[in-house]
């Protein structure tokens, strides 16, 4: 696919699914949240051939904190795995928001974010491939006291937010950013969701009408 003006520049993925796609293949949840980090990976490479120059994506909600010891352990261990993959898989520049810093994670997942972070920071600005990590993050709680190593200032407004899964909620994704976003609900589970339905996503987006809350008629007739 060509880069256009009409694809969007940030697009922002709540990867949801991955216990039910393990479920309906007779898997543990743990096989699902593994297939589902594996894609991240996968999605983001897409995207990067596409020329989409930002990408988000919501990986653990506050919310997800409160499932079983078990589960939420295993989802700790992966984070801590992906963060260590991702900064060796690609030089996109990484952006982390939420309560990283949270007593709830073990040492080495606040360390493999620290690094992230580090890399956040010392990144140079014509670099115009970037990533953002929303973990650990709520909007719902209201949370917006982001660490400055979080780097969430200078992230641009979504333009279009993929929701997995089938379900038609953002479940606490947020952030200012997402204000004028247009939204694509898919019936495919993150682990499933592949270059074709990105493909579908952004051709979706391409036809729609971005208006911003104003009124494109009157802005004609002013610069007529």
């Amino acid at each position: 696919m060509q880069t256009t003006s009409r694809n969007p520049r940030h697009i922002a993925f709540i990867v949801d699914g991955n216990r039910r796609w393990a479920r309906d293949r007779d898997l543990p949840p743990s096989a699902g949240h593994d297939a589902g980090y594996s894609n991240v990976l996968t999605i983001d490479a897409a995207c990067q051939r596409r020329g989409i120059p930002w990408r988000s994506y919501y990986l653990l909600s506050s919310a997800n904190m409160r499932r079983s010891s078990v589960e939420v352990e295993h989802l700790l261990q992966l984070l801590t795995n992906f963060f260590r993959e991702w900064a060796e898989a690609t030089k996109a520049i990484p952006h982390l928001v939420g309560e990283i810093d949270s007593s709830e994670f073990p040492p080495p997942l606040r360390a493999e974010a620290r690094q992230l972070a580090d890399l956040c920071r010392h990144a140079s600005t014509e670099n115009t491939d970037q990533v953002a990590f929303f973990v650990n993050y709520g909007g719902e709680s209201g949370y917006t006291d982001v660490p400055q190593a979080a780097c969430l200032g200078h992230i641009p407004p979504v333009d279009l937010v993929v929701r997995t899964g089938g379900e038609h909620r953002l479940s606490g994704f947020i952030p200012p950013q997402v204000a004028f976003s247009e939204l694509t609900f898919v019936n495919e589970y993150w682990p499933e969701f592949s270059d074709i339905h990105l493909d579908l996503v952004i051709d979706q987006f391409a036809s729609r009408d971005r208006r911003f809350g104003g009124d494109p008629a009157a802005q004609t007739r002013v610069t007529a």
